[in-house]
């Protein structure tokens, strides 16, 4: 189990001078893979999912900056960078190879913060998990059956073996889940000697 910190507070004595008092280690509580995603679920509630289409071809910077009515050098002289430095910075927010130290101090001169997020394209974190146990589950039966057995097989029976197979990968291994697969060498029986 971790540790946290001896950490020092200070308290007085009886004759009304502070002495640095150490408290003894205390446990700090692991996070587990579900209390972080949980987490991280709420916290991704505060970030609207954006729709592509809609980003400014311009950039962001650009597009605010005009809303706000501020000149490229304006902004220059409020960041302490030179015109030419912004409108290359606008130029690279809108290729999106932007770094976030530039667009954090931009942000700023504008008045502005940068709030950066990742969060699933659609649903929750559990739901991308899902997702991908479904998928790695397809190919982990397409590797284990041979092709005619796979497409011999009932859809509803295969999706039953896809959704218990998915369900056994989301209780086990982290590793497993996320594995890609090599590509698949043709079979032995299936190649034809050449003539």
């Amino acid at each position: 189990m971790a540790y946290a910190d001896i950490r020092c507070i200070y308290a007085s004595d009886k004759s009304g001078k502070l002495s640095p008092k150490k408290l003894s280690k205390q446990p700090v509580p692991r996070r587990g893979p579900r209390v972080k995603r949980a987490e991280l679920a709420q916290t991704a509630r505060a970030f609207p999912r954006m729709n592509p289409d809609l980003v400014p071809r311009a950039g962001w910077l650009r597009e605010i900056r005009d809303a706000l009515g501020i000149s490229q050098s304006q902004l220059a002289a409020r960041a302490g960078i030179s015109r030419a430095t912004v409108q290359q910075m606008e130029r690279a927010e809108a290729r999106r190879r932007i770094t976030l130290k530039s667009l954090d101090r931009l942000s700023q001169a504008m008045g502005c913060q940068v709030a950066f997020a990742i969060v699933p394209k659609a649903g929750t974190l559990q739901d991308v998990r899902a997702r991908q146990a479904l998928a790695r589950a397809e190919v982990l039966l397409k590797e284990k059956l041979e092709p005619s057995a796979y497409a011999n097989l009932k859809p509803r029976e295969l999706a039953h073996r896809h959704e218990r197979l998915a369900a056994k990968l989301l209780r086990g291994s982290r590793r497993k889940l996320w594995r890609i697969s090599p590509p698949r060498r043709p079979s032995a029986k299936s190649q034809t000697p050449k003539r």
